[in-house]
């Protein structure tokens, strides 16, 4: 992982801001990379999935939507703990 961490309140758009919160709180690293950010999976070794998260959004709630569709893509077994969506939380 490169670059320093961040926090979700740091982004513009409220829809986003709220998956990303939700993302950080499930385990997964948010830092600062590309033009705005990149989400990092709670996976050992770093994180096996990413996800590139853009500071200016054309349709910040369609981004939103697709933030937390590419979440649910992370290989984790569905009763690992460390899922990003299992354990109550809602992505």
């Amino acid at each position: 992982m490169v670059g320093r961490e961040v926090s979700p309140a740091d982004h513009q758009d409220k829809e986003i801001r709220e998956v990303l919160k939700r993302l950080v709180a499930a385990g997964w690293a948010l830092r600062k990379e590309g033009h705005w950010g990149r989400l990092y999976c709670s996976c050992p070794g770093g994180g096996c999935l990413t996800i590139p998260v853009p500071g200016t959004a054309k349709n910040p709630g369609r981004t939103a939507r697709n933030i937390a569709r590419r979440a649910k893509l992370c290989p984790l077994p569905e009763d690992d703990p460390r899922r990003s969506f299992g354990a109550g939380v809602v992505v």
